[in-house]
């Protein structure tokens, strides 16, 4: 299988890939702009190798240099500035046998100068680069004065100060910094067999500046290696044509899988059980990117079924002689994925699960195993069960009906959890809806008080004293006279007068019990205000009903009061009370002990 990625040593060696690819040097065609690299350019890649810590099998990735055939040699369609660079860079370093005649200009132009420029001046032997301004150098040889050359003049003298300024710590060597670029510097190498015209391929290069995608080169290996491996026997017509058809069907269920990890439900449900991280290139950009291209959410999932922390090109490698073993491993499991995401409860439970747990607490690489140690679906399910009771519970589970328990102010991730927990039991029932994605988290909700708590601000104690005088207190002689409120304001006596009232009225009421508190989609339960139980009643069922928007199942159940029991509680939808609170409890802490008992 041919490589992806060699090292700069590879890739001007003598041995290295040109001779593998039988070709005498890199190219730069006449349509190509001479090198225009400035100080910064340079500047920036010295620093990012130098900062670059060596670690395992880590490299400093220079991204990809895009490459076409032509006679003995290859034709440099993408990355002129970063080969010329390197051939400047080597050849200050010492290394100037290697890259001697690598990267040429044509002789047939005005870019004859910099051909001589570089072999007499840059890459010869024994040779020494003038120190004197580039003024004065031109002065002496003028037929070097051309831009292309000013600049590669500039770049060696920024070298030359780069590292004359790092030899001042003691610390820092020269042979340690051009090894690590000779083993540790990869160039992705994108060879391009087409009929196209050179011209065309380097305008959509340089017009869309589109490099490529980590997907693109997994694909690239796939179609190309897989047919290769089945097509092995002798080299006849017919066997040509059947390489060909498994090409174009690896094509295919590619360009399937990668449609359906298109679709935004798939995106941004398995987004959360992603805890790998794509490889980046030397500038930064990640080598797999999944936003534009979701297929790599699958290959980032693949990596960390291997067990891996980081996706890169060479994991992929690491299959040499073995692309099919790797298409059907990474086939089966996108299949593997398709099917949780299609059952109700593996669906539903891994994604609370992935929503609500800390990455150090749960990965993929644990549930997959967790999948191939299971005899069944049932029993995998079963231990999916067992694992929300540990990572979310604590294997504790809380006392729901605990009266005492400030769930609003002390236990609010937990309570959190909890509800969104109630929602995918309701939804596990085979004629409820699939939650959808963005439903496993609070992200887009508020806690809501459904019998209201007492508001801290003074202006906003009027309205909740006019929500008890209307709402809670049925004997309207004991309503509060609300008529000077606004005048004594800021009158103490009076103010303590309206916290005892509001105090007395509600004492009995456990407003922060998990029996009064729903997570309610944030715009709509901030367009409700303080208005009356009833009222709020009917416009939540009027959101879910005529509006088709979507509320959280367990919110949705308490507003209707499918909690209570034929012959428990109070039917009144007038108002909210403290027995509809206490039933609500209840009813939480027999739904969860059902499920993790049954």
């Amino acid at each position: 299988m041919n490589k992806l990625l060699y090292t700069v040593e590879e890739l001007f060696s003598s041995n290295g890939y040109l001779f593998e690819q039988n070709k005498k040097y890199f190219n730069i065609p006449l349509y190509q702009r001479g090198y225009k690299w400035e100080s910064k350019h340079v500047n920036k890649l010295l620093v990012d190798i130098d900062n670059f810590k060596l670690s395992g099998n880590k490299f400093y990735c220079l991204q990809n240099i895009t490459i076409v055939p032509h006679d003995n040699v290859f034709n440099v369609i993408d990355g002129q500035q970063r080969l010329t660079t390197l051939i400047i860079l080597l050849s200050y370093l010492g290394e100037k046998q290697i890259v001697q005649n690598k990267v040429c200009f044509p002789d047939n132009s005005i870019r004859k100068e910099t051909n001589s420029f570089l072999n007499e001046i840059i890459t010869k032997n024994g040779g020494i680069f003038p120190q004197v301004t580039w003024e004065n150098f031109i002065k002496e040889f003028e037929n070097y004065d051309h831009q292309d050359i000013s600049h590669i003049f500039n770049a060696h003298q920024v070298i030359e100060k780069w590292f004359q300024q790092k030899e001042k710590d003691g610390t820092f060597k020269k042979s340690d910094f051009l090894d690590k670029i000779l083993k540790n510097v990869k160039f992705i190498i994108n060879k391009v067999e087409d009929k196209t015209s050179e011209e065309k391929i380097f305008g959509n290069l340089n017009s869309k500046r589109v490099p490529l995608d980590g997907s693109d080169l997994v694909r690239a290996i796939l179609i190309t290696d897989v047919a290769n491996e089945e097509g092995k026997r002798e080299a006849d017509i017919k066997n040509i044509v059947r390489v060909n058809e498994r090409r174009v069907k690896i094509g295919w269920e590619l360009d399937q899988i990668n449609a359906w990890w298109s679709k935004n439900e798939v995106k941004g449900y398995f987004k959360s059980f992603i805890r790998a991280e794509s490889e980046k290139t030397g500038k930064g950009i990640k080598l797999f990117k999944d936003e534009k291209y979701p297929i790599n959410l699958l290959f980032l999932l693949f990596a960390e079924k291997r067990g891996e922390k980081l996706l890169t090109l060479e994991l992929i490698e690491k299959n040499q002689g073995n692309a099919l073993g790797l298409y059907k491993e990474i086939i089966k499991l996108h299949s593997m994925l398709q099917d949780w995401y299609q059952d109700r409860e593996i669906y539903h439970y891994l994604g609370f699960l992935f929503n609500n747990t800390r990455k150090e607490q749960l990965n993929f690489t644990h549930i997959f195993s967790l999948w191939a140690d299971c005899d069944s679906r049932i029993t995998f399910k079963l231990s999916l069960k067992e694992l929300i009771k540990e990572k979310i519970f604590n294997n504790e589970i809380p006392s729901f009906e605990n009266e005492n328990l400030n769930w609003y102010n002390d236990q609010q991730g937990m309570l959190i959890k909890t509800l969104l927990l109630i929602d995918i039991i309701h939804s596990i029932k085979t004629n409820q809806s699939f939650l959808p994605y963005h439903a496993f988290t609070k992200v887009e909700n508020d806690i809501e008080h459904i019998f209201p708590q007492n508001p801290g601000e003074v202006e906003r104690k009027k309205e909740y004293i006019e929500f008890i005088n209307k709402n809670v207190l049925k004997d309207k002689e004991k309503e509060f006279n609300l008529t000077n409120y606004d005048e004594n304001i800021n009158n103490e006596a009076y103010l303590l007068n309206v916290e005892n009232f509001i105090k007395e009225q509600i004492k009995e009421i456990n407003i922060n019990s998990i029996g009064n508190l729903v997570l309610l989609y944030y715009s709509l339960n901030r367009s409700l205000g303080r208005i009356s139980y009833s009222k709020k009643r009917a416009r939540v069922i009027e959101y879910f009903n005529e509006e088709g928007k979507f509320i959280q199942p367990h919110t949705f159940r308490v507003f209707v009061r499918y909690f209570l029991d034929e012959n428990e509680g109070n039917k009144d939808l007038e108002y909210w009370t403290n027995n509809d609170i206490k039933s609500n409890a209840k009813a939480i802490s027999k739904l969860i002990d059902t499920f993790f008992n049954s």
